[in-house]
């Protein structure tokens, strides 16, 4: 999964609680996956991994905050 999230993106409080609900956005959404693997196909789901990767972004151009991304592996039996 990729998003933006739009903020402070330097070493200040702010900017750290930026990341932190990035972060969080993404263990979450791990999380919900599970229960709709279960709820669709999976017998049993496991997680396996959750990986995050915030890159700060600032310009002219366009407006300051981070690029997020998320992947996640499941261990699933099917129903």
């Amino acid at each position: 999964m990729n998003f933006f999230v739009a903020g402070p993106s330097g070493d200040s409080e702010e900017g750290q609680k930026l990341r932190d609900r990035a972060r969080r956005t993404v263990y979450e959404m791990a999380a919900r996956e599970c229960e709709l693997l279960r709820e669709t196909l999976a017998r049993d789901c496991r997680m396996e991994s959750v990986n995050t990767n915030i890159n700060r972004q600032f310009g002219s151009q366009q407006p300051e905050g981070f690029s997020v991304s998320g992947s996640m592996g499941f261990q699933i039996t099917l129903k």
